[in-house]
């Protein structure tokens, strides 16, 4: 296993201001520190960055996700991006991270239309119609366009031989977070995550921004609109086995049950299995911006009613997207939830025997060992990097990469971008389940009859912040020699303090870099032992809980 060295993973908080990035982009309470006051003093440092990285020759895109307030703060950012003398090519629906992302990378492949407006008229036949009719009550509208320097576009403004064909996305996007939250991902031109290094920068501009010392005396730019969504959707036709899986459900149609838990994966990634001839059963089917009163997370208790409908249905898979569509989650026919580690694993498996891929297997330091079993039966070589796909990212620039994935539900593949992507994993785990026949339990215990042994997981999600953050993480330093009945016999500080015990055991803990919370990841191959073990880190936590 090869390891990327890394030092730091976080930003340093500003005193002059309240923006600060963690793993992916800016969260923040809406409110409080996400105010229009510091988005705008965000917008300036970004535009300062963007003229000395890019000059003002290529377009920003800009979208949103299905957050309150989420289209007014877009329309805020495209004002005072053109008002730099950036031009902007925005989307005017809530519309997924990796979507956006992959424009960023392909503007200049989007499909040409003589008319964006129509386009994207003909996606709000799809979608407006509900959003409105259940969220006009609230306040929201859709995002305003402004006649002063919007144009139509056939998305083919930026010259076709000039190279880079954007200065990147900007995304308005709490993820996962509870819809309180609001937050910001800046998406450079290559589709995949801000690195360390450009977000120190963007943070260093923010601080100019903040201190007002600068001048701003440009001619203000035009904003295009323009249709995303079908250039992404053909992009996946190419590295998805569509052939295959449509012939597949001739013979016997697949069924699923898909949440997009209120959020961005909606007229995504069920418009993709429709195509495909799965027969599909889509639940929370609109846009809310409470998230039915919970937040858009794929997390096991997110999922009751998704679990119920497959159980009803009878259906052979469960699968869900978070709020924008950048992670996933899954379940079985009889509602077992799946974790990304156990989904994860089965997929790379399909690519390496069944699709002929190769190359390195890339993961996160919270992320399963099975992902190096699997890798080492190939021979291949497996990465281990911090958390936070931005360190993914590097490692796909870098080789070719079969599979980069996280703990969390955050995976790319070869030939995709460098970017999680929650559409993605749902179709190509849809594929799986089509071409080979089996439920999503034969699968799993495929993979582990293939590693030759079993694998089980448990996480810690621990409500801590500020000095409580700092002793948890002291309770993990280098004179613990053992936790109850298992010896210590490393620790890495790759990120945080990842465990490793005499049992072959491992557990992470490490502060989360979006929100006020600790976690503890825990993987063993025995059942027994491993409940045991979190009992005692458990126990080990009892006085910080």
């Amino acid at each position: 296993m090869l390891k990327y060295a890394l030092m730091t993973v976080f930003s340093k908080q500003s005193k002059l201001h309240d923006i600060k990035f963690g793993t992916d982009g800016w969260r923040a309470l809406i409110a409080k520190e996400f105010t229009y006051a510091n988005l705008e003093i965000f917008l300036d440092g970004l535009a300062l960055y963007l003229i000395e990285n890019y000059g003002t020759e290529k377009p920003l895109l800009i979208g949103y996700d299905a957050r309150l307030l989420a289209d007014k703060f877009a329309q805020f950012a495209i004002d005072k991006i053109t008002s730099w003398g950036i031009e902007v090519r925005y989307i005017d629906h809530p519309v997924p991270t990796p979507v956006i992302a992959y424009a960023a990378a392909n503007l200049n492949q989007l499909q040409k239309s003589s008319d964006a407006r129509l386009a994207t008229k003909e996606m709000a036949e799809l979608t407006e119609p509900e959003l409105f009719r259940d969220v006009e009550q609230v306040g929201l509208s859709k995002l305003e366009l402004k006649t002063r320097n919007t144009t139509k576009t056939e998305c083919n403004a930026v010259d076709e031989a000039s190279g880079v064909d954007s200065c990147g996305a900007l995304i308005f996007t709490a993820s996962h977070n509870p819809p309180e939250y609001m937050g910001i991902k800046y998406i450079p031109e290559y589709a995949g995550p801000s690195s360390k290094a450009i977000t120190d920068k963007i943070l260093d501009k923010i601080d100019i921004a903040a201190r007002g010392d600068f001048t701003n005396n440009a001619i203000t730019a035009k904003s295009e609109l323009i249709e995303v969504r079908e250039s992404y959707f053909e992009h996946i036709r190419s590295i998805i086995d569509f052939g295959t899986i449509q012939k597949a459900n001739q013979k016997k149609r697949t069924k699923l049950v898909y949440d997009p838990l209120f959020g961005c994966g909606r007229n995504y990634t069920n418009k993709l299995l429709e195509e495909l001839g799965f027969d599909l059963i889509t639940i929370h089917d609109i846009r809310d911006p409470s998230f039915g009163g919970s937040m858009p997370d794929p997390s096991e208790p997110q999922l009751q009613e998704l679990r119920q409908t497959i159980l009803d249905s009878k259906s052979d898979l469960g699968a869900a997207n978070d709020g924008d569509a950048d992670r996933f989650a899954f379940m079985d026919e009889t509602g077992a939830f799946y974790p990304a580690n156990k989904t994860v694993s089965i997929i790379l498996k399909y690519l390496l025997e069944n699709r002929g891929f190769r190359g390195v297997i890339a993961r996160t330091v919270a992320t399963t060992h099975l992902l190096d079993d699997i890798a080492r039966k190939f021979e291949l070589n497996t990465i281990e990097t911090a958390v936070g796909f931005k360190w993914l990212c590097e490692v796909m620039l870098d080789q070719d990469t079969v599979v980069a994935a996280e703990e969390s539900g955050g995976m790319s593949i070869l030939g995709h971008i460098p970017e999680k992507d929650g559409v993605l994993a749902i179709v190509l785990m849809a594929e799986v389940l089509a071409v080979t026949g089996k439920k999503l339990s034969v699968l799993w215990q495929e993979v582990q009859d293939f590693a030759g042994k079993q694998y089980f997981y448990n996480r810690l999600d621990l409500h801590l912040e500020g000095a409580r953050k700092e002793a948890f993480m002291a309770l993990f330093n280098d004179d613990l020699n053992n936790i109850g009945d298992f010896e210590v016999k490393l620790i890495d500080r790759t990120e945080g303090a990842k465990v490793y015990l005499d049992n072959g055991s491992w557990f992470l803990a490490r502060p989360s870099g979006t929100e006020a919370m600790c976690r503890v990841y825990f993987e063993g191959n025995d059942k027994l032992a491993l409940d045991k073990l979190v009992t005692q880190v458990s126990a080990l936590l009892d006085d910080l809980i």
